[in-house]
């Protein structure tokens, strides 16, 4: 993969997701969808609470580019 980031990376393994939904239900779907490590990482870093869409996911996840 790329040193550089993409957070839409992060909405591309989303889907499938029913929102609204954890951190820990991404990290779960990140799983099952067979994301790369480096969108795991970011997701680890992602603020506590309730996601309402894919996109929030991608909003949050610019934040740790």
């Amino acid at each position: 993969m790329e040193n550089q980031f993409n957070p839409l990376q992060v909405e591309k393994y989303l889907k499938g997701i029913s929102f609204p939904a954890s951190k820990d239900d991404l990290i779960k779907q990140k799983e099952n969808n067979k994301a790369h490590e480096q969108v795991l990482i970011i997701l680890r870093k992602f603020s506590e609470g309730k996601y309402g869409s894919a996109t929030e996911g991608a909003k949050e996840a610019k934040k740790y580019k």
